[in-house]
């Protein structure tokens, strides 16, 4: 095998790696539509000050980016998870400075004031992000059934 070979299989196995394990974050081994419990909800209510894409630390998903929405409410600013941002972001690009209300709920190991979104409602629109199992809508047919 010449050097070219050698390096062009280095180069395969670095990329290879990279990607496979770029978005493993904080977040539980497995997702909660394959686990028993089901989390309770709440409802935050406020203004989108910044929608952020990006790497997160805190997923199960193999996505290269999340995008987030940081939510003021009169309480605190919130992080929401919203899911991956090549299925995610196109549906709340506009949103920034729109008065928002999230249906959302937490895990373990998420920081404070960080929540995942299970339905996002701004513009008198519903997007519905993950199903009564909390299967995201991305998710195919992994997880639980309805």
């Amino acid at each position: 095998m010449g050097n070219f070979s050698k390096f062009m299989v280095l180069i395969w196995v670095m990329v290879f790696c990279t990607t496979a394990y770029s978005q493993k974050g904080m977040g539980e081994s497995d997702g909660l539509a394959s686990q028993k419990a089901i989390p309770d909800f709440v409802t935050l209510k406020g203004t989108v000050q910044e929608i952020k894409r990006g790497p997160c630390t805190f997923t199960v998903g193999k996505s290269i980016s999340g995008t987030h929405l940081l939510i003021k409410s009169d309480e605190a600013v919130f992080n929401v998870h919203l899911g991956p941002t090549t299925k995610i972001y196109n549906f709340v690009s506009d949103s920034k400075d729109s008065e928002v209300e999230v249906t959302v709920f937490r895990t373990k190991k998420l920081p404070n004031n960080h929540y995942i979104a299970k339905e996002l409602v701004y513009n008198k629109d519903t997007l519905m992000l993950r199903d009564g199992y909390l299967k995201p809508f991305w998710a195919n047919r992994k997880g639980k059934e309805l």
